[in-house]
This record gives C-alpha cells, sequence and structure tokens, in this order.
C-alpha cells in the first residue's frame, strides 16, 4: 500500500468522524445518522435493501430503523408492490432533522475553502470529481 494511499484514506476518515461530530449536536449515533440519511435520500426504501446499502445485517439495521421510527423520523410500511416487504420511509420530522444535518455539514466545509487561497481552493474543488470517482469504485465493490 503506497503512503498517498493511506494518507487519503486516513484524510476522508477523519474528515467523515470530524463533519459527525461537529453536526450531529443530537444524540444520534453514526449508524442512525447514516440510515436516516439513505431513507432521506431514497424514500422509500425496502428495508432488505437498506441493510445491504448500510451494510448492516438485518436485526442491526431493524432496531436503527425501530429506534428512528420510535423518535418519529421514519416509518415502517409494507411496500406497495409486495405488501410481504417492508420499506421504511421519511417523516417530516426527519426531513427536517436531515436537512439541518447537512446544512451543518456543508457549512464547515465552506468555513475551511472560505479560509484558503483562491487557488488551492480551486484546486480542492477539481478534485470532486476524482474523488467521486472513488466513492463510486467502492459502491460497485459492495
Amino acid at each position: 500500500m503506497t503512503t498517498e494511499a493511506q494518507r487519503l484514506r486516513a484524510a476522508i476518515a477523519r474528515t467523515d468522524r470530524l463533519l459527525n461530530k461537529h453536526s450531529g449536536t443530537d444524540a444520534m449515533t453514526r449508524t442512525q445518522r447514516s440510515v436516516l440519511g439513505a431513507v432521506a435520500r431514497m424514500s422509500p426504501h425496502r428495508l432488505s435493501g437498506l441493510a445491504a446499502r448500510e451494510g448492516l445485517n438485518p436485526t442491526m439495521l431493524s432496531r436503527v430503523v425501530g429506534s428512528l421510527e420510535t423518535d418519529g423520523l421514519v416509518r415502517r410500511r409494507p411496500a406497495d408492490d409486495d405488501g410481504r416487504q417492508i420499506v421504511a420511509e421519511i417523516t417530516p420530522a426527519g426531513a427536517v432533522l436531515y436537512e439541518r444535518h447537512q446544512k451543518e455539514r456543508t457549512v464547515l466545509i465552506e468555513d475551511y475553502v472560505a479560509s484558503l487561497s483562491a487557488s488551492d481552493a480551486t484546486r480542492l474543488w477539481k478534485a470532486l470529481p476524482l474523488l467521486e470517482g472513488l466513492a463510486e469504485h467502492l459502491q460497485a465493490q459492495a
């Protein structure tokens, strides 16, 4: 493994942890925030697909979705096309919380980029397609 690849992995992981820490003023876990985000972006979402997407076993996903449901952030219901399948969908309160988290994280990044020189900010923005490609590659591997 190259030193650059190790540094990139560590920087991405650290950035993700810190964004979660600074934007999560509520008592949600990282897993709950991740599941809430997936449901918010793809609502309604089958629990079986959600478990695979999040890398959770079905029992753990059921617990996470149950806690989000208890908090009024998501609701479970039978799928429209197959009543045996269960989907999770975002509630209005869940959508508001998800948007708040997204805005908080975006502001943190905007504040950092604003502190950069114009040249460094441009270099960072130009790296976005490469980082997005890395994410797509990793998703395809899952």
